[in-house]
Protein backbone atom coordinates (compact mmCIF):
# COMPACT_ATOMS: atom_id res chain seq x y z
CA UNK A 1 0.00 0.00 0.00
CA UNK A 2 1.02 3.38 -0.86
CA UNK A 3 1.83 5.87 1.85
CA UNK A 4 -2.14 7.92 2.02
CA UNK A 5 -1.95 11.68 1.61
CA UNK A 6 -4.82 14.01 2.90
CA UNK A 7 -7.00 16.24 0.59
CA UNK A 8 -4.28 19.20 2.07
CA UNK A 9 -0.95 16.85 1.16
CA UNK A 10 0.32 15.83 4.45
CA UNK A 11 0.89 11.84 4.39
CA UNK A 12 1.65 9.41 7.06
CA UNK A 13 4.17 7.21 6.38
CA UNK A 14 4.40 3.60 8.40
CA UNK A 15 7.71 2.84 8.59
CA UNK A 16 9.18 -0.96 8.85
CA UNK A 17 9.50 -0.87 12.51
CA UNK A 18 5.52 -0.25 12.63
CA UNK A 19 5.95 3.58 13.61
CA UNK A 20 4.02 6.24 11.69
CA UNK A 21 5.76 9.74 10.74
CA UNK A 22 3.50 12.53 9.17
CA UNK A 23 5.10 14.00 7.11
CA UNK A 24 3.25 18.07 6.43
CA UNK A 25 2.66 19.71 3.03
CA UNK A 26 5.91 21.60 3.32
CA UNK A 27 8.16 17.82 3.41
CA UNK A 28 9.16 18.77 7.53
CA UNK A 29 8.50 15.41 9.05
CA UNK A 30 7.43 14.42 12.29
CA UNK A 31 8.82 10.99 13.52
CA UNK A 32 6.73 9.05 15.78
CA UNK A 33 3.15 10.29 15.50
CA UNK A 34 0.21 9.01 17.48
CA UNK A 35 -3.65 8.82 15.98
CA UNK A 36 -6.08 9.11 18.78
CA UNK A 37 -9.70 8.83 17.99
CA UNK A 38 -11.39 12.21 19.67
CA UNK A 39 -14.42 10.27 20.63
CA UNK A 40 -13.68 6.78 20.57
CA UNK A 41 -16.72 5.69 22.47
CA UNK A 42 -19.74 8.03 20.91
CA UNK A 43 -18.61 8.71 17.46
CA UNK A 44 -15.74 6.02 16.56
CA UNK A 45 -15.44 7.00 13.47
CA UNK A 46 -15.41 11.12 13.65
CA UNK A 47 -12.57 12.92 15.02
CA UNK A 48 -9.31 11.38 14.77
CA UNK A 49 -6.34 13.39 15.73
CA UNK A 50 -2.50 12.67 14.36
CA UNK A 51 -0.47 13.98 17.27
CA UNK A 52 3.25 14.99 17.41
CA UNK A 53 5.87 13.23 19.79
CA UNK A 54 5.69 16.13 21.99
CA UNK A 55 1.82 16.59 22.02
CA UNK A 56 0.96 19.02 19.20
CA UNK A 57 -2.27 18.31 17.25
CA UNK A 58 -0.58 18.07 13.86
CA UNK A 59 -3.64 17.28 11.80
CA UNK A 60 -7.33 16.36 11.83
CA UNK A 61 -9.54 13.93 10.72
CA UNK A 62 -13.21 15.11 10.84
CA UNK A 63 -14.45 11.92 9.52
CA UNK A 64 -12.75 8.66 8.71
CA UNK A 65 -16.08 8.07 6.63
CA UNK A 66 -15.09 11.18 4.48
CA UNK A 67 -11.67 10.48 4.23
CA UNK A 68 -9.52 9.76 1.35
CA UNK A 69 -9.80 5.77 1.35
CA UNK A 70 -6.06 4.57 1.89
CA UNK A 71 -5.76 7.01 5.07
CA UNK A 72 -8.79 5.70 6.48
CA UNK A 73 -7.85 2.08 5.83
CA UNK A 74 -3.98 2.82 7.58
CA UNK A 75 -6.04 5.10 10.44
CA UNK A 76 -8.42 2.54 11.31
CA UNK A 77 -5.69 -0.45 11.24
CA UNK A 78 -3.33 1.34 13.50
CA UNK A 79 -6.64 2.33 15.64
CA UNK A 80 -7.47 -1.28 16.05
CA UNK A 81 -3.56 -1.99 16.89
CA UNK A 82 -3.22 1.01 19.57
CA UNK A 83 -6.91 -0.02 21.21
CA UNK A 84 -6.58 -3.38 22.29
CA UNK A 85 -8.29 -4.00 25.60
CA UNK A 86 -7.02 -6.71 27.73
CA UNK A 87 -9.44 -8.27 29.81
CA UNK A 88 -8.23 -9.49 33.40
CA UNK A 89 -9.44 -12.68 34.30
CA UNK A 90 -7.35 -12.50 37.76
CA UNK A 91 -5.31 -10.37 40.05
CA UNK A 92 -2.88 -12.00 41.33
CA UNK A 93 -1.50 -9.51 43.19
CA UNK A 94 -1.34 -5.78 44.04
CA UNK A 95 1.49 -3.72 45.72
CA UNK A 96 1.24 -1.14 48.21
CA UNK A 97 2.41 2.15 47.20
CA UNK A 98 2.53 4.35 44.40
CA UNK A 99 2.64 3.45 41.81
CA UNK A 100 1.25 0.01 42.67
CA UNK A 101 2.41 -2.85 41.01
CA UNK A 102 -0.55 -5.05 39.49
CA UNK A 103 0.06 -9.05 38.53
CA UNK A 104 -2.92 -10.54 36.72
CA UNK A 105 -3.82 -12.75 34.29
CA UNK A 106 -5.49 -12.04 31.38
CA UNK A 107 -7.31 -13.04 28.68
CA UNK A 108 -3.90 -12.59 26.57
CA UNK A 109 -2.18 -14.10 29.67
CA UNK A 110 0.20 -13.11 32.47
CA UNK A 111 0.83 -9.30 33.01
CA UNK A 112 2.38 -6.83 35.05
CA UNK A 113 2.08 -3.40 35.00
CA UNK A 114 2.06 -0.10 37.39
CA UNK A 115 -1.12 2.10 38.09
CA UNK A 116 0.02 5.53 39.52
CA UNK A 117 -3.34 6.32 41.51
CA UNK A 118 -6.84 5.18 42.60
CA UNK A 119 -8.51 7.33 40.05
CA UNK A 120 -6.80 5.43 37.26
CA UNK A 121 -9.49 2.56 37.92
CA UNK A 122 -12.64 3.32 36.95
CA UNK A 123 -15.97 2.22 37.17
CA UNK A 124 -17.58 1.76 33.41
CA UNK A 125 -21.32 2.56 32.80
CA UNK A 126 -21.95 -1.17 32.14
CA UNK A 127 -20.95 -2.03 35.63
CA UNK A 128 -17.10 -3.28 34.47
CA UNK A 129 -13.99 -1.30 35.54
CA UNK A 130 -11.17 -0.06 33.31
CA UNK A 131 -8.09 0.55 34.70
CA UNK A 132 -5.04 2.46 33.07
CA UNK A 133 -1.82 2.07 33.56
CA UNK A 134 1.13 4.28 33.57
CA UNK A 135 1.94 3.92 30.04
CA UNK A 136 -1.66 4.31 29.09
CA UNK A 137 -2.58 0.90 28.74
CA UNK A 138 -5.84 0.12 29.32
CA UNK A 139 -7.28 -2.86 31.02
CA UNK A 140 -10.89 -3.98 31.69
CA UNK A 141 -12.28 -6.21 34.53
CA UNK A 142 -15.86 -7.13 32.45
CA UNK A 143 -17.92 -8.12 35.57
CA UNK A 144 -15.58 -7.33 39.35
CA UNK A 145 -18.05 -9.98 41.06
CA UNK A 146 -17.47 -12.56 38.80
CA UNK A 147 -13.61 -12.23 39.99
CA UNK A 148 -12.44 -15.05 42.31
CA UNK A 149 -12.31 -14.11 46.02
CA UNK A 150 -9.02 -13.35 46.25
CA UNK A 151 -9.22 -11.16 43.13
CA UNK A 152 -12.20 -9.35 44.87
CA UNK A 153 -10.18 -8.31 48.13
CA UNK A 154 -7.54 -7.37 46.33
CA UNK A 155 -9.34 -4.88 43.91
CA UNK A 156 -11.41 -3.43 46.88
CA UNK A 157 -7.70 -2.76 48.94
CA UNK A 158 -6.88 -1.09 46.03
CA UNK A 159 -10.09 1.08 45.57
Amino acid sequence: MSDPVSETGWRLEQRLDGLIDFVAADGTRHRDVDIRRGFPLSAPRAGVAVIAAGGEELAWIASLDAAEATLAEMLEAVLSQREFVPIIQQIKSISEGRPAEWTVVTDRGPHRFLVAHPDDVSRQPDGGLAITDTSGIRYRILAPDSLDPRSCRLLERAG
